[in-house]
């Protein structure tokens, strides 16, 4: 007899991908929280949202910083991850995450 196996919602569904644009001034409106230096996983804090500007996609408050560009960003400090940041040309491309429980928690043990 076979056994039914429940399909596990995986956190990779649910990462978000966008590009926000540069205002005038060059800046991108959304504060970046958390980092190594604190001991955390960088996340989007506020978003200046009369003043953000997407090409594709929205961001959340609160979603894990994933991937800016490509490039994983995990556990580096928030002074690695501007670096990243203010060497793109054009629109930054942010992948993120929304936090949970589950997400966490497997993200650490590595499921």
């Amino acid at each position: 007899m076979s056994k039914v196996i429940q399909k596990k919602n995986h956190w990779i569904t649910k990462v978000n991908e966008c590009a926000v644009i540069r205002d005038e001034n060059g800046e991108l409106n959304v504060e970046l929280h958390g980092g190594a230096e604190n001991g955390e996983f960088a996340y989007i804090g506020q978003i200046r949202e009369d003043a953000v500007v997407y090409q594709d996609g929205k961001l959340s408050e609160g979603e894990l910083l994933l991937e800016v560009e490509g490039l994983s960003v995990s556990g580096l400090p928030l002074y690695d991850i501007y670096t990243v940041i203010n060497c793109c040309k054009g629109p930054v491309r942010l992948k993120t995450v929304r936090q949970d429980v589950f997400f966490v928690s497997s993200f650490i043990l590595g499921l």
